[in-house]
């Protein structure tokens, strides 16, 4: 792909000026790569099917369901469905919605003073929850019976449990039914930042401080490739936390250390380890370190990057390597920022095969060969 790309250069002047068979660019200001357009990127991307300005600015359709929407957030919005629905919103004045910010079917007037949304019932999709709230956040009442006053009382029904709280969040307490995918009947509550438990057929948690000191042990279910327990303490949160499940271990001394360690789980092959110093400054892998930002290397030797200098990458399967030097962006794949502002800092470019290696300097005013 690199010995392609680069070969196929027809025209470059600089770091400015640049064409080839499925590219164009005029740096900084525009930018073409196959359905790709970007005109002085952040600023205006479009692809296919949508496009984006400043940042904020986004419209978006889908030709085979001849949906689409638009936004100008947050004020503006409007649309079409699938159906053949139309909907519009000049926030906070006015609107309706069919999807937004995992609320479905949402309207609104004069928000905060009113909107209504649904939300299907946990596992039962074609089931929907319908909530109301006058002057939000302080009063809200669904159709399954949930209602609230904050912060000084409510009470929400989640399928199998009642949750509720009184001077919110002082107090809170819920009671659970057996359900099939949790942990079991039982009740929990927290006095809030004192204590809270939570007793249930498998899970068993102590908090003390919350959300500083917790211990906790959830049972695996009968029957299930899970037959390890999840244990997790901390001691306090974020500082120190252990974790052992069937999956992994984990232990987080925030932000010194982390240890992570992957286990075969069912026919799934996890065994990796994952060691961390300094939070993610200096990330250990199996297959690749990571010194951020000032190195990258893989153990297969297919990426190599020591910022701010050179970045070496190999498609070993076609046994092509591409190095270049400067390479003052520390994020490995962003295509944006090599398509409008990598070449000007790119000095030199060298694409190397098993039988020859093709050299640039100064964006291709000087350039040579050598064959092997």
């Amino acid at each position: 792909m690199f010995a392609k790309i680069f070969l196929l250069a027809a025209l470059q002047i600089g770091p400015f000026f640049e064409k080839r068979d499925d590219y164009l660019a005029v740096r900084p200001f525009y930018a073409k790569e196959e359905s790709v357009t970007d005109i002085m990127w952040p600023l205006f991307t479009s692809h296919e099917n949508w496009w984006r300005a400043l940042l904020f600015i986004h419209y978006q359709e889908n030709p085979a369901e001849s949906s689409y929407q638009f936004s100008i957030l947050p004020f503006w919005f409007n649309g079409k469905t699938r159906n053949g629905e139309t909907y519009a919103g000049l926030f906070p004045f006015y609107g309706e919605h069919p999807h937004i910010m995992l609320m479905n079917d949402l309207k609104f007037c004069l928000w905060p003073i009113w909107h209504k949304y649904s939300m299907p019932r946990r596992g039962a999709l074609e089931d929907k929850v319908t909530t109301q709230s006058i002057l939000f956040p302080f009063i809200s009442f669904s159709d399954d019976q949930s209602w609230g006053v904050w912060p000084f009382y409510g009470i929400k029904n989640r399928r199998e449990s009642i949750h509720q709280y009184a001077l919110w969040p002082v107090i809170t307490w819920a009671n659970y039914k057996e359900d099939r995918d949790t942990s079991g009947a039982g009740n929990s509550w927290m006095v809030w930042p004192l204590c809270g438990s939570i007793e249930r057929e498998r899970e068993n948690q102590t908090l003390i401080l919350p959300p500083f000191f917790s211990f906790t042990e959830i049972l695996p279910k009968k029957n299930t490739l899970n037959s390890k327990p999840y244990f997790r303490i901390r001691c306090p949160w974020p500082f120190i936390e252990y974790e052992e499940m069937a999956k992994r271990n984990r232990l987080s001394i925030w932000p010194i250390y982390e240890s992570i360690k992957n286990y075969t789980f069912g026919n799934v092959e996890l065994n990796s380890s994952t060691k961390r110093f300094g939070w993610k400054l200096i990330e250990l892998y199996d297959d690749e370190t990571r010194v951020f930002p000032f190195l990258v290397t893989r153990k297969d030797k297919s990426y190599f990057r020591l910022w701010p200098f050179c970045e070496i990458q190999t498609d070993n399967s076609q046994q092509v390597k591409y190095t270049r030097f400067l390479s003052l962006n520390p994020i490995r794949h962003s295509p944006q920022i090599n398509r409008n502002w990598s070449k000007f800092w790119t000095f030199y470019e060298c694409i190397e095969n098993p039988v020859c290696s093709h050299h640039s300097l100064f964006w291709g005013l000087i350039r040579w060969s050598n064959v092997k």
